[in-house]
C-alpha cells in the first residue's frame, strides 16, 4: 500500500513540499466547510419558533385589516343629542298637560356604526334630570324629589325602509331602537330650602329588620323608542327621537308601595328620615302607611340628534394597507 510519505519520498524535494502543501490545503478547505455548516445551522426548535412568529404576525395583521375594512364599509358616525327628559311614577302629574311643568334638559354624545342600510349599532352617554312634586298630584302628601341621571347605553336601530335611495342627496329613514343601559341616579328632596340626599336616610325603613336593604344608586334599564333621521349627501344626519326607559327598581323617586311604620323609621333611622318619610305626620305616632302606589317608575328622553360620518382612512397612494409577506 502506497502512503503519502512513500509518494513524497519518490519525488524531488521541491515537488514533495508542493504535494504535501496541496493535500493540507484540501484538508483545511473541507474543515472550513464543516465549521461553516455547523455555524449557520439553526436548531429545529428555533426554526419552529420563528415560523410560528411569522404565522402569528400575518394572522394578526390580516385580522386588523379585516376589522379596519369592516369599519370603513360600515361608515361609523359621531353625534350629539340635545333635548328633554321626563319622569313618570308616584309623583307624576295626574293630567298630561302638567307634565310640561316637569320638563328638564338632557344632552349626550354617541357613536353609531351602520352595519347595513337597515340596521345600526349605537353606543352613547346621556346626562338627564327628572323631577316630581306632589303639588301636581297629591298636595296633601307633601313629597317632592329631583335626581340627575347619567346613563351609558348600547342600542340597536332598525330602519324598516328608506326614502330617497342610498345615493340620493337626502335620505329619510324612520327607525325603532331598543337595547340596554346602565344608569346612575341620586334622589333628593327639598326640605327647609336645602336639597337632602334621600338614599342614606332610609325613609322607608331600608336597612332595618323586616325592611328592604338599602338600594343601589346604579341600576340597569331597557331603552325603547323611535325616531326619524335625515341624511344629507351621505355625510350629515339630522334626527328627532323619543324613548322610554323601562326600570327594574322603583326607587328613582325614593317612593315605593312598601308598607312603612312611622315609629320604626323614627327610632331606627332618625327624626329627619321619619319627617321626610311622611311630612303629613306632625307628632310621633304608631301609624302604618304606604308612601306610594302601584305606579312603577319610568323616565323618558327625547330630542334632536346631529351626527356626521367619519372619513374613510386610506394610504397616500389611495390603496389599502397590506400585510408583509414571508
Amino acid at each position: 500500500m502506497t502512503t503519502i510519505r512513500d509518494t513524497a519520498s519518490a519525488l524531488p524535494r521541491s515537488s514533495c513540499a508542493n504535494f504535501i502543501l496541496a493535500k493540507e490545503n484540501k484538508r483545511l478547505h473541507r474543515l472550513r466547510l464543516m465549521l461553516a455548516y455547523q455555524t449557520v445551522r439553526i436548531p429545529k426548535n428555533i426554526q419552529s419558533y420563528f415560523a410560528m412568529k411569522k404565522v402569528s404576525f400575518s394572522l394578526a395583521c390580516s385580522l386588523l385589516l379585516a376589522s379596519s375594512a369592516l369599519l370603513t364599509a360600515q361608515k361609523a358616525e359621531l353625534g350629539f343629542m340635545g333635548g328633554i327628559s321626563l319622569y313618570n311614577g308616584d309623583l307624576a302629574p295626574k293630567e298630561y298637560i302638567d307634565y310640561l311643568k316637569e320638563v328638564n334638559p338632557a344632552f349626550g354624545i354617541f357613536g353609531r356604526v351602520n352595519v347595513n342600510p337597515y340596521f345600526s349599532v349605537r353606543a352613547g352617554i346621556t346626562q338627564a334630570k327628572v323631577t316630581g312634586d306632589d303639588i301636581n298630584s297629591f298636595p296633601s302628601r307633601g313629597l317632592n324629589f329631583r335626581s340627575n341621571i347619567t346613563e351609558l347605553a348600547l342600542t340597536g336601530e332598525y330602519s324598516p325602509f328608506q326614502l330617497g335611495g342610498q345615493r340620493a342627496k337626502l335620505v329619510t329613514a324612520p327607525y325603532l331602537y331598543a337595547g340596554a343601559t346602565v344608569y346612575r341616579f341620586n334622589p333628593q328632596t327639598l326640605y327647609d330650602n336645602n336639597w337632602i340626599d334621600l338614599r342614606p336616610l332610609g325613609t322607608e325603613g331600608q336597612g332595618l329588620p323586616g325592611y328592604e336593604k338599602p338600594y343601589s344608586l346604579t341600576q340597569i334599564a331597557v331603552p325603547i323608542g323611535a325616531g326619524i333621521k335625515f341624511t344629507v349627501r351621505q355625510t350629515w344626519s339630522l334626527g328627532i327621537e323619543f324613548g322610554a326607559r323601562k326600570l327594574f327598581n322603583d326607587y328613582l323617586d325614593d317612593i315605593t308601595s312598601a308598607q312603612v311604620n312611622y315609629l320604626d323609621v323614627l327610632t331606627g333611622n332618625g327624626t329627619l328620615a321619619a319627617t321626610l318619610s311622611n311630612p303629613s305626620i306632625k307628632e310621633p305616632t304608631d301609624a302604618t302607611y304606604r308612601r306610594g302606589g302601584e305606579f312603577q317608575d319610568w323616565y323618558y328622553v327625547g330630542g334632536v340628534t346631529l351626527s356626521f360620518r367619519l372619513a374613510e382612512t386610506r394610504s397616500r397612494s389611495g390603496r389599502g394597507l397590506g400585510c408583509p409577506e414571508f
